[in-house]
Order: C-alpha cells, then sequence, then structure tokens
C-alpha cells in the first residue's frame, strides 16, 4: 500500500479482495512510526476512544444525556469491544467514520446543520464505505431522511445523489486501478464470486455448504467458469454479479426464505464462536508455544455471549416501550429513530444476501446499546423495584381469598 503498489495475491497479481480504508490508514501509520504491533495497538485504542465518544453524542442527540453515559459506559465494558482491539480489523475505522457521518446527519434533524453539510455527509459515508463496504446505502438514508423532514422532492433528490457522487469521487482513484487491473469496473471488493457461492440453489441459511454451481447444476455459468479457470478476479466479481441478480429474480420466494433464515442466524444469540477470539486463536494463527488456554478461552466467551445477550434483548425490550410510548416522544426523537431503524433495516437487507459472518454485526451493536440503554434506564432508574419487598411479592403469589358464607 505504502508502495503504491496496492493489494497484491501471494503470485503478485492484483486482488481487489479487500476494502482499502483501514489498511491505508495503518499503512500511512507504519510509514510514519514504524511497522510494530505497538503502532496498530496505540491506532486502534485511539479509535475506540473516538467511538466512545460519538456513541455519547448519539445517544444524547436521540434521548438524553443519563442514557446517553449507560450507552457509553456498555459500549466501553462491552467483551467485543476489548476484545477485538489487538486484531487489525476494518471496524476500528468504520465505526467513527460512519457514526460521525450519523451524527451531522442527527444534527441537521435537530435543525443544526453544517454549511457544507451534503459535502461531509459524501466524504465521511465515502471514506466508511471505502472501510466497510456496507454503508454503501447511505444516499438513501440522506433521502429518507429528508423525507422525514418534509423537504421538497428536488432537495430530496439532490441530497442523495449528490452524497452518492461525492462517495465515488473519492473512492475514483481505486476503482481506475481496479479497471486498469482486470478492464471490468469494480467499485470495492471484487468479492462477489465467494457471495454467489452462498446465494444459489445450493446455499443454507449459516453462509456454510454452498458452492459455484458446477456444470449440469442450476445457476451454472459458462462464462464465469472460464474466468474463473483464467483467474480474473475482476471478470469474476462482474459475472458473479450477474448470477446472482438472475437467480434472485427467478427465484424470489426462495431468495426471501434463505434471506430471513440467513437474517435471524445473523442476529441470533445462540453459543456460536466469538469472532475476535477465534480470528486469533484458530489453527495457523496463534503461536503454538503461546497458546490460550481452554479455560481462559472459555471465561472469555462466556463473557461475550452474556453481554450480547443484555444487549439483543434489551434493544427488544426497548423497540416495545417506543412504540407503546411513541406518543409521548417528541417529534425530532421520532425522527431520529426512523433514520436509525432505516439504517438497521438496510444493514439487515444486506445480509439476506451477504453470508451471515457475525463479525459483520459489530458494527450495528453499538446502536443496539444505544436504543437498548432506553429499556435498562428504565429498568434502573424508573421501575418500582419496591414491589419486589417480601411483603409485596406474599401478596402478589399469595393473594388473599374471601371466605364463602
Amino acid at each position: 500500500m505504502t508502495e503504491g503498489k496496492w493489494f497484491l495475491n501471494d503470485d503478485g497479481t492484483p486482488s481487489g479482495h479487500r476494502p482499502i480504508g483501514y489498511p491505508m490508514l495503518l499503512g500511512l501509520c507504519y510509514k510514519l512510526f514504524g511497522v510494530n504491533k505497538a503502532v496498530a495497538y496505540s491506532l486502534n485504542m485511539i479509535l475506540f476512544v473516538i467511538s466512545a465518544y460519538l456513541v455519547y453524542y448519539l445517544a444524547e442527540a436521540i434521548f438524553s444525556r443519563r442514557i446517553a453515559y449507560l450507552a457509553t459506559l456498555m459500549f466501553s465494558i462491552y467483551p467485543i469491544s476489548i476484545y477485538s482491539i489487538v486484531l487489525n480489523t476494518d471496524e476500528h475505522l468504520f465505526l467513527p467514520v460512519w457514526y460521525l457521518g450519523l451524527l451531522l446527519l442527527f444534527r441537521e434533524i435537530q435543525g443544526k446543520p453544517s454549511r457544507l453539510k451534503l459535502l461531509c455527509y459524501g466524504l465521511l459515508f465515502g471514506y466508511a464505505t471505502m472501510t466497510r463496504t456496507h454503508s454503501i446505502f447511505m444516499p438513501l438514508v440522506v433521502g429518507f431522511s429528508y423525507i422525514l423532514l418534509k423537504y421538497s422532492w428536488k432537495r430530496v433528490l439532490v441530497g442523495a445523489m449528490s452524497v452518492l457522487v461525492i462517495m465515488q469521487l473519492i473512492n475514483l482513484p481505486w476503482v481506475i486501478r481496479n479497471y486498469k487491473a482486470w478492464g471490468v469496473p469494480v467499485l470495492y471488493t471484487a468479492t462477489a464470486l465467494y457471495v454467489y457461492s452462498q446465494l444459489n440453489s445450493s446455499a443454507t441459511a449459516e453462509g456454510s455448504g454452498g458452492h459455484i454451481p458446477a456444470e449440469g447444476e442450476l445457476g451454472y455459468s459458462e462464462d464465469l467458469a472460464k474466468a474463473m479457470e483464467e483467474k480474473n478476479e475482476g471478470l469474476q466479481h462482474t459475472l458473479a454479479n450477474r448470477e446472482m441478480k438472475k437467480w434472485i429474480i427467478k427465484h424470489p420466494a426462495e431468495f426471501l426464505n434463505l434471506g430471513i433464515c440467513r437474517v435471524l442466524v445473523f442476529m441470533g444469540w445462540n453459543r456460536k464462536g466469538v469472532w475476535p477470539i477465534w480470528f486469533q486463536y484458530y489453527d495457523g494463527s496463534y503461536d503454538p508455544k503461546r497458546p490460550l488456554p481452554q479455560a481462559v478461552r472459555d471465561v472469555l466467551e462466556e463473557l461475550a455471549f452474556v453481554a450480547y445477550y443484555l444487549v439483543f434483548f434489551s434493544f427488544i425490550f426497548s423497540i416495545f416501550m417506543l412504540i407503546r410510548r411513541r406518543k409521548k416522544l417528541s417529534a425530532t426523537t421520532k425522527t431520529l429513530l426512523l433514520v436509525l431503524g432505516s439504517c438497521f433495516i438496510f444493514w439487515f437487507a444486506e445480509h439476506m444476501i451477504i453470508y451471515p459472518d457475525r463479525k459483520y454485526r459489530f458494527p450495528i451493536e453499538p446502536l443496539m446499546i444505544i436504543v437498548g440503554a432506553y429499556f435498562l434506564e428504565y429498568i434502573i432508574f424508573t421501575f418500582r423495584w419496591s414491589a419486589f419487598k417480601p411483603g409485596n411479592l406474599k401478596k402478589i403469589f399469595f393473594p388473599l381469598r374471601r371466605r364463602t358464607p
């Protein structure tokens, strides 16, 4: 990256497998301070602290200062937040950049827009999408926000299109490089081949067991098979995207069934491995002389499971409470919640297509924490715990019966 060669495969050929945002920043830090683990860990810690501040300001904008403090505390001690700091992953950069763009959008909804708001949205959401391509839907979120603000249709379209164009302008050098490498347009990552292997009639909701259709199977493409033989990543990506679209259009019921099951797996709380631990301690990824003791691993995984249970169910209970109390919410809070909800909906829509790797769930978990803090704040500060005194419990569970004459 720092030598201008971009990403390369082991054999020296161009690769478009990864988004370039975080590696560019990490490469710059290595260039300035040297290639050292301490440099990466320090960068990740700084980005983590920035994310914590943004969680606070997002929660304060939607709810209140007390809920914001509670959400920030939860995010700061959330096991996955802590475990992942020692991993060089895109999420470290994606969270603060995406959340900062969301915060600026929230400020506009509150009536405090910046002068160059559309430029800021385009740059922030554009860089976020270069870091983790999931945020590619943000022009739609901006347009939806403007509809809720009752802007004119002209202003809605201009806002959404401006953000979309600016997002692609800052991504242009990468697009040009990809076109020069393969002769086909690849906007972000050349990963559609694997996605297609998990989005056809052979695929499962868990994102495993699927494969690229072979000759004689439903969905087989001779052009794609040829591109795979030639190892042309860009052409494979383009053709796999084409085949995915064809399968979705021709099998809408099968796609919807697979997609809904995939989202349920993605959001589920079953006891499946904790990804930061898995990435560090699966075979070949750690020093055999320094293995993680199984007892320690079990404790760390249990902490992560329990934390997600708390976040998930408080998030669900908060949704029910907010629906029930919707008439008591301010117009601004309702609008902010709808905008935040649109981000969840678009994220889930993407994961009807993308395999449900729970690593990709982490960016929305702090947003779940923000919403879930509403319920937890009620439980801690408002709920009448006096009802659970021994005397009251006796009345609840063993009410006095009237004696019949």
